[in-house]
């Protein structure tokens, strides 16, 4: 439709020139050369562009008034058949018709103009096409993605619901089941030193079952706190502060030393709220090559001294438990430092096991 438009436009501009620099206008001259212009639009055929070249010579050589509308018909050449349509204006170089020449020429710059943002939009089009069949195949594979995690996710927790199902089956088949027999077998026993020693290896056997369950019940504590969840609910409970959490670790923590850590954040939160006048604080709990590092620190006011109280001793014995250290000092703010060496987390590790 824009080509339209721009036909009319050079045609209409074309008429303009022809009736003000003509002594001899005709209406009949502008009539047939719109018909003859436009009759490729209108009659839609293999060969109507030839057609519509001869006819249009055909007329120019009946009546000179018809190089005016010249320029059209190698404007229509030109977006056909690119700068072939130059040689359609070479009968106004013959006449010497300098003043047309000169608004043929602004013509085709124009026209070529009109080409270039067509193309140009063209390939705006096929981009913008490809980039939402792209992003329609991105989501697609989002989706799949999300699928095959939470089916990742679904099979994690049953493959631990399994592990925890037979961790106990053997934690506690063998020993009982060896204790009933063992039981069974006592009734038959006359021998009181024989009886003794057969309910020494049932406690024996009992003990080491009670062993092997709450092992199963340590590891599977191991796995049921979220430290950094549960850090972040003690955020969202101090409601009148700027808190900031930066976590990471990639260390497997236990059970216990994960309820220590928390059991150090919350003491530290318990100052800020009752001896500090911070608006804002920090918790950072982040892994090292050779320790893992706990801060807390917060913005109040370093004036005065402070006093190691109840809590600041229960912080540091809970960090010595792992052989760790904890500083506390002013630094524009009020810091709790804690270090844990990861020899001393694994060494509490396999002894607490």
């Amino acid at each position: 439709m824009s080509k339209i438009y721009e036909k009319i436009m050079i045609f209409i501009t074309l008429a303009a020139y022809y009736l003000l620099t003509s002594d001899e206008a005709q209406i009949t001259v502008i009539l047939i050369s719109f018909i003859a212009a436009f009759s490729i639009d209108v009659i839609n055929r293999k060969y109507m562009l030839f057609i519509m070249i001869v006819f249009f010579g055909f007329l120019l050589f009946l009546d000179i008034n018809y190089l005016y509308f010249l320029p059209l018909i190698s404007h229509i050449i030109f977006a056909e058949y690119g700068r072939y349509g130059i040689l359609a204006l070479i009968p106004i170089l013959i006449f010497q018709q300098w003043g047309l020449l000169i608004l043929s020429v602004l013509i085709f710059y124009l026209t070529a103009l009109s080409l270039e943002l067509s193309a140009a939009k063209e390939l705006n089009r096929k981009m913008r096409d490809r980039l939402t069949e792209d992003n329609m195949r991105l989501k697609a594979q989002h989706n799949e993605l999300m699928k095959a995690h939470e089916k990742d996710i679904y099979m994690a927790g049953l493959n631990e619901r399994n592990r925890i199902a037979r961790d106990m089956h053997d934690a506690l088949g063998h020993s009982l089941s060896s204790s009933i027999l063992l039981i069974e077998s006592l009734q038959y026993v006359k021998d009181e030193n024989k009886l003794r020693k057969s309910l020494k290896q049932l406690q024996e056997r009992l003990k080491m079952g009670m062993d092997d369950v709450r092992n199963s019940i340590h590891n599977l504590y191991d796995t049921s706190i979220e430290l950094e969840a549960r850090i972040e609910s003690y955020l969202a409970e101090m409601e009148n502060y700027k808190g900031e959490l930066i976590y990471d670790v990639k260390l497997t923590l236990t059970h216990e030393q994960k309820i220590d850590m928390l059991s150090l954040v919350r003491e530290a939160l318990t100052n800020i709220r009752k001896h500090s006048n911070a608006g804002a604080f920090k918790i950072v709990i982040k892994e090292h090559p050779k320790f893992l590092a706990l801060t807390v620190k917060d913005d109040g006011s370093t004036e005065g001294y402070f006093k190691k109280g109840m809590g600041l001793q229960s912080m540091t014995e809970t960090v010595q438990k792992y052989g760790g250290v904890l500083n506390v000092f002013k630094d524009e703010g009020f810091i709790v430092h804690a270090i844990f060496y990861k020899e001393g987390l694994e060494n509490e590790n396999s002894y607490s096991r």
